[in-house]
């Protein structure tokens, strides 16, 4: 297909992609051979339109034949359907659905997801590769690289202006837990550039982040454990396997066969409205929401039980509880927080003349 003689190409305008409301529930984005148009019944390249006032341009040609043989092969290494002794572990290969799809979710603005994506575990597991192809995917333009503790700051997020894509190496320790569900909601937020006048960003970008470990010092609310999307990668790839030139072979050789693989998760995502299921990462949220509470982790570590006879002051729990946290890397909760925390867990509280107790016993 032939381009529009004179077409100016720009980075991506988050602004200017079409959305569910506008245009019969198209999605378009160019190519550099042309506009693809995806809606619910139909995927087509087509040429260039003015009328369509897009003003971004992906790094490479679509082609609906191109293969990923190699991507293939590294996914169903990392993020396998069976373990190497031939369990299933991951029955419809959903780990690697719900990626296909959140680097879909970035270009389908009108959806309304509400997710951060993880990649999550140790080191040699693949992540690296992940975010190397995202990267050159979307392309360098399109695409920053802050960890969630900058984007905490207002500076950082006016960098994600007419952006499509925060994807960091680092999710950082520390974050203020009310921005990063804003972030994560894509609701309006204020940022500024340095000695600039303060402004609202409306459209800017998802967010996706690497990390061997999670934050611990976070909210516990349902609303904040709501927004993450963790896909573990819990496989280490043998040394004598690792190849450190897989993530430029790919992009080399794959990236409009990555792109198809791309589009069947965008197709899913415009189908389903939403993620598909996947236990594993389910279960990765409820083991976060788990770890990363100080106390359910100290009432676990010390072996306390619930108790109707037997108590200990709150003030020698609390000294007990301090040391915990200081020797696990966790921020302690104020005292009154420990007891309110300690009655979510079911336990129950009195008070006797030298102050507060609870009840409760190893």
């Amino acid at each position: 297909m032939s381009k529009i003689k004179g077409h100016q190409v720009k980075t991506f305008n988050p602004g200017s992609f079409k959305t569910a409301s506008a245009c019969c529930a198209e999605n378009l984005f160019n190519f550099q051979n042309g506009t693809f148009e995806i809606t619910k019944n139909k995927m087509i390249l087509r040429d260039f339109s003015r009328a369509d006032f897009l003003t971004y341009q992906l790094g490479f040609a679509y082609d609906e034949t191109a293969i990923f043989a190699k991507w293939q092969s590294f996914l169903d290494e990392v993020l396998p359907e069976k373990d190497k002794n031939g369990k299933v572990i991951d029955e419809g290969k959903t780990r690697q659905n719900v990626l296909a799809e959140y680097l879909a979710y970035v270009l389908a603005r009108h959806l309304k997801l509400e997710k951060t994506l993880i990649l999550y575990g140790t080191g040699a597991n693949g992540k690296s590769v992940v975010f190397e192809v995202t990267n050159a995917i979307y392309g360098k333009d399109n695409v920053s690289n802050y960890s969630l503790e900058s984007l905490c700051g207002e500076y950082y997020r006016a960098m994600l202006a007419n952006k499509i894509l925060n994807y960091s190496s680092e999710i950082s320790n520390r974050l203020q837990a009310e921005k990063f569900k804003q972030l994560t909601s894509g609701e309006p937020i204020e940022a500024r550039l340095p000695y600039g006048q303060p402004m609202t960003l409306m459209n800017y970008a998802r967010l996706a982040f690497n990390c061997n470990e999670l934050p611990k010092d976070v909210e516990h609310s349902e609303a904040f454990f709501r927004r993450f999307l963790i896909l573990p990668f819990d496989v280490t790839v043998p040394e004598e396997n690792r190849d450190p030139n897989l993530a430029n072979e790919i992009i080399e050789a794959e990236l409009p066969g990555v792109f198809n693989w791309i589009l069947e998760g965008l197709k899913r995502l415009l189908e389903q409205n939403n993620f598909s299921q996947c236990d594993a990462a389910r279960k990765a949220v409820e083991v976060y929401r788990r770890e990363s509470d100080s106390v359910a982790m100290f009432i676990e570590e010390y072996g306390y039980k619930k108790s109707t006879d037997d108590y200990e002051s709150l003030q020698d729990l609390y000294s007990s509880y301090s040391n915990f946290c200081s020797n696990n890397g966790f921020l302690r909760v104020h005292s009154r927080n420990l007891v309110k925390r300690l009655e979510v867990l079911g336990f129950k509280s009195g008070k006797k003349t030298y102050g507060k107790i609870i009840f409760i016993k190893k």
